[in-house]
């Protein structure tokens, strides 16, 4: 056995197969490595050897063993290998030993600190968004153990070595975002705050100062004063629609397969009037910015009140599976991209509240559908990066009015 790290959430997952109202086997690549693939070229049984054959090629670009193969998927991007009833084929005919790496671990997520194994759920399984999102109490999180030989490869790994203070900041963080009383809006912008702030410490400063910063912007949400300064920040919604629209169309440009994010997007866009003419300007900004504000008051933010820990347990489990805040290049990119999920699931959620009333079910739809389209496509999450670089949304001031109303 060997310990690992987990949320206390994953006790309470398992997959319900057929039951399930989307499937985990199509709308993105299946990449399969190596040992696999030889075991799948070994098959004796005439019509699954058949099928492996053809549909399991080789990935002549990938790099390593991990990445050796991947599936051939359809014409409408679903695994050949999938049956009517949603189930696998390759699990049923030959057993789950024969699975390859991606299929057997999802939707679980493996990552290592230093000597330290985690284990995570990504969101884009609706039964994972559900067991995270609602758990009104918050995520915790426990040591527990399992067997060495549990298959999985690494999403990412950190050495201590290079990222010291990677603990303190994670452990903060969690504790910071986890502080119920201020709205989760007010805990992200004291967050990007803490960033801010230690990222401009040499790392002399920060070996000696960082107890006494964290203590500081910890104390800060009790701060009634402080507070009542940040809340009357306020957001620019003709900056954060333009945004928006700039990264959904990087989005669409890149193909959508997932009929249900659709349906969302469609939503987002009649519900807040945000069609755009050829010259892909909105027709009318203010229609849309009126809009937004009665969706915004009239049914998110009475939804939101009542059911903020959704979100709380979105962002958490975001920064303890993507390793936050050493995710990206610099501590503040990292923050920044955080801020662009959070931006997107409220903008759609808001853009939803426009035609109908908010659910929690509507809640994690939303969420497992981004995730699906999102967090599965690197190449885009680049794009938006590179897209914000370029524009120069890389302040604190942005992020400012991308958080605020």
């Amino acid at each position: 056995m060997k310990p690992i790290l987990i949320p206390e959430y994953l006790n309470h997952f398992s997959c319900i197969g057929s039951a399930c109202e989307d499937t985990c086997c199509a709308g993105w690549n299946i990449t399969v490595e190596k040992k696999t693939y030889q075991t799948y070229r070994k098959v004796r049984q005439p019509e699954m050897a058949e099928k492996l054959l053809k549909y399991v090629k080789r990935n002549r670009k990938g790099h390593d063993d991990s990445n050796y193969a991947k599936f051939i998927l359809d014409d409408n991007k679903k695994c050949h290998m999938m049956l009517e009833d949603g189930l696998c084929s390759i699990h049923k005919e030959l057993g789950e030993e024969f699975l390859c790496n991606t299929c057997a671990v999802y939707p679980r997520s493996l990552t290592s600190v230093g000597d330290v194994t985690e284990k995570s759920l990504t969101l884009s399984c609706p039964e994972a968004a559900r067991v995270v999102l609602l758990r009104k109490e918050g995520i915790g999180f426990i040591e527990t153990e399992e067997p060495k030989n549990t298959r999985g490869l690494m999403n990412r790994e950190l050495k201590l070595e290079k990222h010291p203070h990677f603990w303190d900041l994670r452990i903060y963080t969690i504790q910071l975002l986890q502080s119920r009383q201020q709205p989760i809006e007010i805990r992200l912008i004291v967050l990007g705050l803490f960033i801010q702030k230690i990222e401009q410490l040499k790392p002399s400063e920060l070996e000696q100062e960082l107890p006494l910063i964290m203590q500081d912007y910890l104390n800060r949400l009790n701060n009634d004063e402080f507070i009542e300064s940040l809340k009357d920040i306020k957001g620019n919604l003709n900056f954060q629609l333009n945004l928006a629209r700039a990264l959904i169309r990087f989005r669409i440009t890149g193909g959508i397969s997932s009929e249900k994010y659709v349906a969302i997007l469609q939503q987002l866009i009649e519900g807040l009037a945000l069609e755009e003419d050829e010259e892909l300007e909105v027709q009318d900004m203010e229609t849309t910015i009126t809009k937004y504000q009665e969706s915004y008051t009239h049914v998110y933010e009475p939804f939101i009140k009542e059911h903020e820990y959704m979100f709380e347990n979105y962002i958490v489990n975001y920064v303890f599976k993507n390793l936050f805040p050493y995710d990206y290049h610099t501590l503040f990119e990292s923050y920044m991209m955080l801020v662009v999920n959070f931006t997107l699931i409220k903008l759609h959620l808001i853009g939803m509240a426009a035609k109908q009333q908010l659910t929690q079910e509507m809640f994690i739809e939303c969420v497992q559908q981004l995730t699906k389209v999102i967090e599965h496509n690197p190449s885009y999450l680049v794009d938006v990066r590179e897209g914000m670089v370029n524009l120069g949304y890389t302040t604190m001031g942005h992020m400012f009015v991308m958080i605020s109303k």
